[in-house]
């Protein structure tokens, strides 16, 4: 039915923003979307980076059916859970329409197809950007528990990796804080580490190396060192409690404003040059033609102003012909 590929970051290392978001991008655009193409079930198609099909082989209408345009372009919407639906995360929430009207076709992951975005370089920017994505994610993970077509059985359903996403996206805080406090009882109290805790947090680490080694992105293990600086306060703590604590508002900030001073400047640099006698490019005003002097010169014979009258007045047999 739809397919999507990965998004990677171009901006790299224009700032300490846009570095820790690389790792992130990844993890969510790449090896989450790569699972949850195992079950056909892609839960998001990113707006930037989709094809989907219009009709069947046989002529049965796919993304143009009647009940999708008419549940996406609904205008009645009222409730705080239906406004972060279609106001903030609209590719999410027809992802999760084409999932619910056709339970038979897949929604699949390509990793080959890749293309390259612009990430917010500023604080404040990705602040709103990620205030719409937290908030319209969970919102939508809520609409998906509805659908009872997800592939899988029990705990090996698409379902139930939809609760478990769901539980985390809601525990994050807490668990940061959590993980704090155990920061806190091994350096500063000097209480010893359970077996238990060094294999849970080795083969965490592991298997993002090993991943890494895999897939043959070893630029990744820079980038992942970052992440567990930077990235993983401001991921897990601080963004999702600004989301919930902004989940009443629905602007979309300044995330998609570009530049406004380049049209100013390119109009006023054209504006002087020819001003000084010439174009844009820097070449001398083309000369014109020996007919169009003539009737200048005729037309202005009798005055003599710099000037160019502003409007032309017909003459009267222009007049009668008409």
């Amino acid at each position: 039915l739809a397919l999507c590929g990965e998004t990677r970051v171009e901006n790299k290392a224009q700032s300490a923003v846009t570095m820790v978001q690389v790792f992130e991008y990844y993890t969510n655009h790449h090896m989450k979307k790569a699972f949850e193409s195992v079950f056909g079930c892609v839960t998001c198609l990113p707006g930037c980076f989709t094809m989907y099909r219009v009709f069947s082989s046989d002529g049965r209408a796919l993304i143009a059916q009647d009940n999708v345009f008419a549940e996406y372009s609904r205008n009645d919407i009222e409730s705080l859970h239906e406004k972060n639906l279609y106001f903030l995360g609209e590719d999410r929430m027809l992802t999760t329409l084409l999932l619910k009207n056709f339970p038979d076709m897949r929604l699949s992951f390509v990793p080959e197809a890749v293309c390259w975005t612009i990430v917010p370089h500023t604080f404040s920017i990705l602040l709103s950007q990620r205030r719409r994505w937290i908030n319209s994610t969970f919102h939508n993970m809520l609409e998906l528990l509805k659908v009872k077509t997800m592939c899988g059985i029990c705990c090996l359903s698409m379902k139930m990796i939809v609760i478990l996403d769901l539980i985390a996206t809601m525990i994050l805080p807490a668990s940061m804080i959590y993980f704090g406090y155990f920061i806190y009882l091994v350096f500063v109290t000097g209480e010893e580490i359970s077996m238990l805790m060094l294999i849970l947090y080795g083969v965490i680490m592991g298997v993002q190396v090993v991943i890494f080694l895999l897939r043959s992105r070893w630029d990744y293990l820079f980038w992942f060192a970052i992440f567990l600086v930077l990235g993983i306060p401001l991921f897990y703590f601080i963004l999702p409690i600004y989301s919930f604590c902004k989940m009443d508002d629905f602007s979309w900030g300044t995330t998609r404003q570009v530049s406004k001073t380049a049209p100013k400047k390119a109009s006023t640099t054209s504006r002087t040059k020819q001003t000084n006698g010439g174009t844009a490019s820097g070449q001398p005003p083309a000369i014109r033609s020996s007919s169009r002097q003539k009737d200048v010169e005729g037309r202005h014979s009798s005055s003599r102003s710099s000037k160019p009258p502003r409007h032309h007045i017909p003459r009267s047999e222009d007049l009668v012909e008409c």
